[in-house]
């Protein structure tokens, strides 16, 4: 998906709202599964057909680089990287705008402490470096990840919404009942809902894609069952039965949960429910969404190259409520769990 040029002007913005898919996979308008089409491997950065990667980042003004590099830094650990890692650490942050807006380099702006951004962008870079991001990518994912003019205002009016309506972090997943990548993530997304709790805002978003043939008649039913207060424990039980959404399934489904059958019926068919799921995707339209699942957080999509795992999704919400000057989750007591690569 083609981007206007961003610059990066300004400092970290929490509005609500995940980037672009993020899985090892997604499904796109044209109803194909694409390997790589929200994640890049970055050993392997195979090219795919739903996302364009970011222009090269601006540069820091090369006075500046030339009198005031930086090549250490008090309190910022790097005993974790390669002498060869660490070189490259300081090359990037010298070489892109900080999230200031004002002409310094990264490592200018988290050696002065010009502003709340610097450090976690800095941090940010250093845990990229580490997954092997060769330079230029480095410089898109700081950029894409800090840079003000990537935010956007996403309407989620009357959308459900599952945890604190009123937290300072808020993740939005545009998604399809039948698409398999989605359903793969979904146990992940969950586990972080539960971590995070009163801290996280989670909203889902219909974006039913043409040529999955029951995803749309799944949207409606979950927004039936959202009628009678059903909504989540009725998104749960399609992902949770994907292969298993006709007709007949999804009344079933109403059943299991206790709903009024025939008030289910009704508005499963009525044209609240049909506009509901249409105004949902009109958004996704409007924000050049092509493929599912898609992300965003606090206004941010989630950057093509990066995993959506629990590991990757905890340090961002961590930095976001860092950013917001609220307490991060404690450590994560076991390994991360990576949503699964669809087959």
């Amino acid at each position: 998906m083609k981007r206007a040029r961003p610059s990066f002007v300004a400092t970290l913005s929490a509005v609500a709202v995940l980037g672009a898919m993020c899985m090892a996979a997604s499904c796109n308008r044209n109803n194909t599964s694409s390997p790589n089409v929200q994640q890049e491997n970055p050993r392997n950065t195979a090219q795919n057909g739903t996302s364009a990667r970011p222009q090269p980042t601006d540069q820091a003004p090369q006075n500046a680089a030339n009198s005031d590099r930086v090549t250490e830094l008090a309190g910022f650990d790097t005993t974790t990287l390669s002498t060869a890692e660490r070189d490259l650490l300081w090359n990037v942050a010298n070489d892109v705008l900080s999230p200031c807006g004002d002409p310094h380099s990264l490592a200018v702006c988290a050696r002065d402490r010009l502003c709340s951004s610097c450090r976690p962008a800095l941090r940010f870079l250093s845990r990229r470096v580490q997954d092997g991001f060769d330079a230029e990518r480095l410089g898109e994912l700081v950029r894409a990840r800090f840079a003000r003019d990537v935010v956007q205002r996403i309407n989620t009016d009357g959308a459900a919404i599952r945890g604190n309506a009123a937290a300072s972090v808020a993740l939005v997943e545009f998604s399809d009942y039948e698409c398999p990548h989605c359903a793969a993530v979904a146990p992940v997304l969950r586990d972080i809902e539960r971590e995070f709790g009163e801290r996280l805002k989670v909203v889902h978003m219909h974006f039913p894609l043409s040529g999955h043939i029951h995803a749309m008649p799944a949207s409606r039913a979950a927004v039936a069952a959202g009628r009678q207060g059903k909504f989540w424990e009725y998104h749960d039980l399609l992902f949770a039965n994907q292969s298993a959404l006709e007709p007949a399934n999804l009344e079933q489904y109403a059943q299991r949960l206790n709903l009024d059958v025939a008030r289910f019926r009704a508005d499963l068919a009525g044209a609240e429910t049909e506009n509901r799921v249409a105004a949902d995707r009109r958004e996704g339209e409007r924000l050049q969404i092509d493929g599912t699942p898609a992300v965003y957080i606090n206004g941010r999509r989630w950057p093509t190259a990066l995993q959506l795992d629990r590991s990757q999704l905890r340090e961002w919400i961590n930095d976001e409520l860092e950013l917001a000057g609220q307490a991060a989750a404690p450590p994560a007591g076991g390994p991360s769990a990576a949503a699964p690569a669809a087959n």
